[in-house]
């Protein structure tokens, strides 16, 4: 009876958090963005594939959580 109620609310929640992190990956590629064009490096280049590379990761695991919890 109460996994019945719970079950759905923890699946939302996940699913929450899973896309407040996306949209802080998303925060953290402009960052790196702007600090790319700010400051000229030879790091840079690679900063910013890590950062988009990490965003990638965060919304593909919102498509696999997605697909698991449905």
């Amino acid at each position: 009876m109460v996994a019945d109620l719970l079950l759905p609310i923890l699946r939302v929640g996940i699913l929450l958090i899973l896309f407040f992190y996306a949209i802080f990956a998303l925060i953290i590629v402009r960052q790196v963005d702007l600090m790319g064009e700010t400051l000229m490096t030879p790091v840079s280049p690679i900063v910013k594939a890590v950062a988009i590379i990490h965003c990638g990761v965060a919304i593909g695991l919102i498509v696999l959580v997605f697909g698991i919890l449905k």
